[in-house]
């Protein structure tokens, strides 16, 4: 790849890249806010007692489709999550090549995100970022949020569930 083809190829993986991170994190309120309705609605249903038999058929309905949503919740903010790893992969290839001039921001966001290494600038105020402790959980594998998110809401959705099956049956 010569010298122009790499800065059109990089603009257009910075562009990929932007629009990825805009997408995980517009998804992610999307799903919280779904999840929290959800949820919210099936507490309110709880909150009736007696639980009348269309209220608890309604809980198991709204349980069975909060399991579904987490699922595509995991599914869909993993496969972004993905994505955007491959243009920062991408990124990277092209910041460590030799003919590549310019500040190595993806190469650096690796080192200091996922390497967990200092970075330093003599001309920046400070001159060292280090690291910090969310950082470094932040790869962590109950600290992704495509895997937290879904796992939570959909505990609450298999306990919801659960508990209206057995009012249901007892």
């Amino acid at each position: 790849m010569d010298h122009a083809d790499s800065h059109t190829t990089y603009r257009y993986l910075i562009d990929l890249w932007t629009a990825g991170v805009r997408d995980y994190h517009s998804l992610l309120s999307d799903y919280l806010t779904a999840n929290s309705i959800f949820v919210a609605a099936i507490g309110l249903l709880f909150a009736r007692q007696p639980l009348t038999l269309i209220f608890n058929l309604l809980v198991i309905i709204l349980c069975s489709f909060g399991v579904l949503m987490t699922l595509q919740m995991a599914i869909v903010l993993g496969r972004f999550s993905a994505q955007t790893t491959l243009w920062e992969w991408h990124l990277r290839g092209i910041e460590n090549s030799s003919e590549w001039t310019h500040p190595k921001l993806f190469v650096d966001l690796h080192r200091y995100r996922d390497r967990h290494e200092s970075l330093a600038e003599k001309d920046s105020d400070p001159p060292i970022i280090h690291p910090t402790w969310a950082l470094r959980q932040h790869r962590q594998w109950w600290a992704h949020r495509e895997i937290s998110f879904p796992l939570f809401f959909g505990t609450v959705y298999v306990l919801f569930l659960a508990w209206s099956l057995t009012q249901l049956v007892g």
